[in-house]
């Protein structure tokens, strides 16, 4: 039983459980990689005997595929408004135009080989797109997915009309959720953590108009800083956002759940060919699988014993980079699948594809990906920051190989087709100790603590000060 500060600011008895509401767009059942750190967070919790309620939407466009392991009646899910609707209307006209003015002195349309150049129609798409990137930067803040903070509010408002959290945890993004936080945590006068998954004002994967990051930057200081802590994924994030806000900050791996990763029991699968899988998207300029590709040309007849399967990428990034190479004989795209056939698929499978932006900018991101490799004890080979945390980790565990130089990947592919070869078409399992204080169970006791930690003076203070109406 946790104990925690209670509202008199005494010793919280092991009869009065510690209460944490949970705000999230993603969560099970919708299958992301988002709602598998949340859903196994709040089963974590309850394990613990913590009272958790979660509000969280109803994802329209995931597949409902994640089993959902707490009781449905502590969660709420509910509507959001897409802010973005008016913009297919305007793109569906915009395009239209587009397609249906030759260009000048005739030709093919735009959109149908033409350029759609200088007539009426295309300077009026030309206009439509300009309103359109500027309603999109206007009206997305923080996000796409600010459309969903009333629904947020009142759900959350609803669970708490007979039931008070002692803490609020926030997980982002969408940073969205960090502004219904925000304002509960002022309406009900309780303490609030704030979870970064990722990065919102400082993302390098994000572009936009100065103006909009000058807005961005100072929306994320004004709302974040209101937080009693801050969780992170990896210890160069922690350092930064303990330098941008002065506030206790933890250090929470994704990990894995021992309960999805049992120890196995069985050899692996014999085959004398090298199976290489990626299971994830891919973003365009920033993890890119060509280096592997090349490397696979460079091995001569031996490409023919090597497979590389790709589950839920965009064909349009995998194939053009392939065909470069001359490799897409041995390139398979298949579409993404329910999160228990990606495991059992990735047990299967010889090497464990990992890719990141190989940019400085990328220190710090920490792919969940990589835990589910490390709980399949499946040999990783990873492309992307050398110099990274996830280099590190696969490096001091011992736990695959780490590079973008296609030489140097491809000696290393050879290498394992020699150890599959002696090992009767077998490519061994890590080592158990790979994967030692990476579970779930190890991140969430240590992030449990924290919060307790965090919480309890400001809990105490808490009490002294009437809240706002709810």
């Amino acid at each position: 039983m946790v104990s925690a500060s209670g509202r008199d600011g005494e010793e919280r008895s092991d009869r009065d459980p510690l209460k944490v509401l949970v705000l999230s767009w993603y969560f099970p059942p919708s299958n992301t990689i988002g709602a598998i750190r949340v859903g196994k967070l709040a089963k974590y919790l309850m394990r613990r005997h913590v009272d958790v309620r979660v509000v969280t939407a109803r994802e329209p466009d995931l597949a409902k595929t994640l089993p959902l392991e707490i009781p449905p009646e502590r969660v709420v899910y509910t509507r959001a408004v897409d802010v973005n609707r008016p913009i297919d209307v305007v793109g569906n006209l915009r395009n239209r135009l587009l397609r249906r003015t030759p260009p000048p002195g005739g030709g093919a349309p735009a959109g149908a080989g033409g350029t759609g150049g200088g007539g009426r129609g295309s300077l009026v798409g030309r206009v439509l797109s300009t309103v359109s990137d500027f309603y999109l930067n206007l009206s997305n803040l923080p996000d796409r997915y600010v459309g969903w903070l009333p629904w947020a509010v009142a759900g959350a408002r609803r669970t708490c009309r007979d039931w008070k959290p002692d803490l609020i945890y926030v997980t982002g993004p969408p940073f969205t959720a960090f502004l219904a936080g925000h304002h509960l945590s002022a309406r009900l006068g309780v303490p609030w953590i704030a979870e970064f998954r990722d990065r919102w004002a400082d993302d390098p994967y994000f572009e936009a108009p100065d103006w909009r990051m000058a807005l961005l930057d100072r929306m994320e200081r004004r709302v974040a800083g209101s937080a009693s802590g801050i969780v992170t994924v990896s210890e160069p994030w922690t350092e930064f956002y303990r330098a941008k806000y002065g506030k206790p900050v933890a250090t929470i791996y994704n990990g894995y759940d021992p309960q999805d990763f049992p120890l196995p029991t069985e050899p692996p699968p014999a085959s004398p060919d090298l199976t290489i899988t990626y299971a994830g998207v891919l973003y365009s300029g920033r993890r890119d699988p060509s280096p592997l590709f090349q490397a696979l040309a460079l091995l001569g007849p031996e490409r023919e014993r090597v497979r590389i399967e790709f589950y839920g990428s965009d064909p349009g990034l995998v194939f053009p980079p392939a065909e470069r190479a001359g490799v897409t004989d041995r390139v398979t795209v298949h579409p993404a699948v329910p999160y228990k056939q990606s495991l059992e698929i990735q047990r299967r499978s010889d090497v464990l594809l990992l890719l990141q932006w190989n940019n400085p900018r990328e220190q710090g991101n920490v792919p969940a990906k990589l835990f589910e490799y490390f709980g399949v004890l499946r040999p990783i080979l990873g492309i992307g920051l050398e110099d990274g945390v996830p280099a590190r980790l696969i490096r001091e565990r011992q736990a695959g190989f780490f590079s973008n130089d296609p030489q140097a990947i491809a000696d290393q592919i050879r290498r394992w087709l020699a150890a599959k070869d002696a090992a009767g078409g077998r490519l061994e399992r890590l080592s158990p100790a790979a994967r030692e204080g990476l579970s779930r169970d190890i991140q969430f006791e240590r992030l449990l603590d924290f919060c307790v930690k965090v919480t309890q003076p400001v809990a105490a203070d808490c009490a002294t000060r009437k809240p706002r109406d709810a």
